[in-house]
């Protein structure tokens, strides 16, 4: 490869990795659920909360691609920069239940606007250079170090509490958010598109052609056993993984402190990042290997909201990340399932039953805690779910 190729894909990649990286760099996140519930929100409203984000993610992520398809898609991750950081500041300046709300649809926007649109974007930026065979590396690295930078984040978010409270964590979220924002602006400028070869006939905004790509990719998550096998075993860990959500309130309700809460958070933080960064390996298990560990990483996370004190924090954490290493893991081995042209209407399809998986933890939690408290309930709920996953585990192929 040429010298100015070289020095072009290292500008790029230091670019990219620190537009990753910033994303995840919001203090606020260790504390929002404690923020709506010191404003008067009960766990069962949360819950509700987080499953319209989970909804409206959903929802808004379908015509994202085909927006990344027709739009300069340097413009649409700035797009979703700005309306990130408008979502913290809409918690803060409105916080009332319907500000909440506003503020968990803004940042389903800023999310549908990033998913896809980054990741053909690099792609995209690495062909035109010759090196499409370092998206996967690349990838790999940013997702870790974003993964590092929500636990320093996170980590910072007791200190910045006992200084100035939730106004001065939100506000400096805020400001990361810009910063973020400012890194998709330093982007390189999209590559002129190549031949429209590549494009369907009837163009990309056909409905015709992306009705026709729907039913090709649906029709292989429905028609391959493999390609089933992997979307419930994926699915069923979501909803394990969703518990994360709920962690801040357990914590709470065990009688934790927020400084206290926030560091554990960022340990298990730290942890997930070493678990995500096994998830090749992990992608390899089969059987018996596969079902034990998704089973010890759903029963470590029901024993860790039950329990309190520093035993349930270590549960939590190394839960987390047998969880999250299985979670990262499905998608590794989807992509070696699937055989068909539509990749990435397949890879949709995973998406929806991730998002059905994680609304099944957080419908269960929330109509149960209108009862009963949130500790015992998510305990019980964990307990049950990892039954269904461990199965799926054992019958899902390996990579």
């Amino acid at each position: 490869m040429p010298e100015p190729a070289q020095a072009g894909v290292g500008a790029l990649a230091r670019r990219v990795i620190l537009f990753r990286g910033s994303r995840e760099a919001v203090p606020l996140f260790a504390l929002y659920a404690l923020l709506f519930a010191d404003h008067g929100l009960s766990t069962a409203q949360i819950g509700l909360l987080l499953a319209v984000w989970s909804v409206s993610s959903f929802v808004l992520e379908v015509p994202s691609g085909s927006w990344a398809d027709l739009v300069d898609r340097r413009r649409l991750l700035v797009a979703s920069g700005l309306v990130y950081a408008g979502g913290f500041a809409t918690w803060l300046v409105w916080p009332s239940y319907p500000g909440f709300l506003t503020g968990f649809v803004l940042w389903s926007l800023s999310s549908a606007l990033m998913s896809g649109t980054f990741e053909a974007y690099l792609f995209d930026e690495l062909t035109a250079a010759g090196r499409p065979d370092l998206y996967g590396p690349l990838r790999s690295r940013a997702e870790s170090l974003a993964v590092l930078v929500m636990a320093a984040s996170i980590g910072v978010a007791g200190p910045l509490y006992a200084v100035g409270g939730y106004p001065l964590v939100g506000w400096v979220s805020v400001g990361l958010a810009l910063l973020h924002t400012s890194a998709a602006v330093a982007l390189p400028r999209v590559t002129a598109r190549r031949a429209t070869a590549e494009v369907p006939a009837e163009g990309p905004a056909s409905v015709r052609s992306w009705l026709r790509t729907v039913r090709t990719g649906a029709a292989e998550a429905g028609r391959s056993r493999s390609v089933r096998a992997v979307l419930l075993a994926y699915g069923s860990v979501v909803a394990l993984v969703g518990f994360d959500e709920f962690f801040p309130l357990v914590l709470e309700e065990g009688g934790a402190p927020v400084r206290t809460i926030a560091g554990v958070l960022a340990g298990i933080s730290l942890l997930q990042a070493a678990g995500t960064w096994a998830a090749g390996r992990v992608a390899r298990l089969t059987g018996t290997a596969h079902a034990a560990l998704v089973a010890v990483g759903g029963l470590l996370l029901a024993a860790g909201v039950w329990w309190t004190g520093p035993v349930s924090y270590a549960a939590l954490a190394v839960g987390y990340a047998l969880t999250s290493a299985a979670y990262v893991a499905g998608d590794v081995r989807l992509q070696h399932a699937i055989t068909g042209d539509a990749r990435a209407t397949t890879t949709s399809v995973a998406g929806v039953v991730a998002e059905l998986g994680f609304l099944l933890t957080l419908g269960v939690v929330a109509l149960a805690t209108l009862r009963f408290d949130l500790a015992p309930v998510s305990a019980l709920a964990a307990l049950c779910l990892t039954v269904p996953a461990a199965i799926a585990a054992y019958r899902a192929p390996g990579a």
